[in-house]
């Protein structure tokens, strides 16, 4: 059983294993690449290394929303070691789930791919983010 980072889209939650995790900054300037697939944000300069950031929203097709004081940027890591940078509105908590359930045959949808499983939190449902599906920018969105 392992720790997780819980952060927000919209309403919704889903969750990191903390492990996956290098660090978590505050929003900071994105400069925009040209012809980049439309869930890359952009990328940053994050002491002298050169981070591309991923819209989680946009990988997710949800509708895009404003920067608040609470959205931060999610620092992982590529298989390769390359750091990645995962754009959520905003980090909940650190949780621990005592189980963890499969993810529903025929969820369908842009997140099916994206997803290890479901925890729960009180009565609250999680989605468990599938890093590898979520850092693979060879495929569709």
């Amino acid at each position: 059983m392992a720790n997780y980072i819980v952060v927000g889209l919209n309403e919704e939650k889903f969750a990191l294993p903390i492990t996956d995790i290098q660090e978590i900054i505050k929003d900071m300037p994105i400069t925009e690449i040209p012809a980049a697939r439309a869930h890359v944000k952009g990328v940053i300069n994050l002491r002298g290394t050169i981070v591309p950031v991923i819209g989680l929203r946009s990988k997710f097709r949800m509708m895009e929303s404003h920067t608040t004081a609470a959205s931060r940027i999610v620092i992982v890591q590529t298989p390769e070691g390359e750091p990645v940078g995962l754009y959520v509105d905003r980090v909940e908590q650190v949780a621990f789930f005592s189980e963890i359930l499969p993810t529903p045959d025929g969820i369908g949808g842009a997140q099916a791919g994206n997803l290890s499983g479901i925890g729960k939190i009180n009565d609250q449902l999680v989605s468990i983010l599938h890093l590898p599906s979520i850092l693979n920018t060879g495929g569709g969105q």
